[in-house]
């Protein structure tokens, strides 16, 4: 079973990359256009999260740790 986590982990990744780079796109298409910035602000909000959650682990924060 320890084989599969590296293969996930790394699936997880591209499917967080993936995501990042249809946001940017979705991103710089509203912005070039007159679209309501409400669009850019949510855009921003949902990369924000995705960036917070797998690349900083903000959801280890939850968790025991040990000392600190």
């Amino acid at each position: 079973m320890d084989k599969k986590k590296p293969v996930s982990e790394i699936r997880r990744g591209v499917i967080v990359f993936l995501a990042l780079a249809v946001l940017t796109a979705v991103e710089y298409v509203i912005g070039t256009n007159e679209a309501p910035t409400i669009f850019l602000w949510v855009i921003a909000i949902l990369k924000g999260a995705l960036v917070l959650v797998y690349f900083m682990h903000i959801t280890r924060l939850s968790g025991s740790e040990g000392g600190h």
